[in-house]
């Protein structure tokens, strides 16, 4: 189990979403400690050329800015108040949540 994730500066925290019924998603973390071998999200690890095996579940990476670039992005005039799925590529109530509180702050 993770209890460190490594910190990952974030631009934006929303992502834009096809196919689904909400159109935006949201993930303080990306990998996952809790290591659930059919996880479908361990492919979002290989995108950022990280191993989307043993990897996913030991190299959890925690957006440490997200509550602050969500703040900017609903602030901006065209956000419309759409719906946001939270932690649909991973669990955002990882183990370290309990000292990061990054997914508190999303929802806060």
């Amino acid at each position: 189990m993770v209890s460190n994730p490594r910190p990952l500066a974030v631009k934006t925290a929303l992502n834009r979403v096809a196919n689904m019924p909400f159109r935006w998603s949201l993930n303080p973390y990306r990998g996952c400690a809790h290591a659930c071998v059919y996880c479908y999200a361990r492919v979002t690890h290989e995108y950022l050329g990280l191993d989307p095996g043993r990897g996913f579940e030991t190299d959890v990476l925690a957006k440490v800015d997200v509550g602050d670039a969500l703040a900017r992005e609903l602030g901006r005039p065209r956000w419309r108040g759409e719906e946001v799925a939270v932690g649909t590529a991973t669990d955002p109530y990882q183990p370290a949540e309990a000292r990061l509180r990054l997914t508190r702050r999303v929802l806060e």
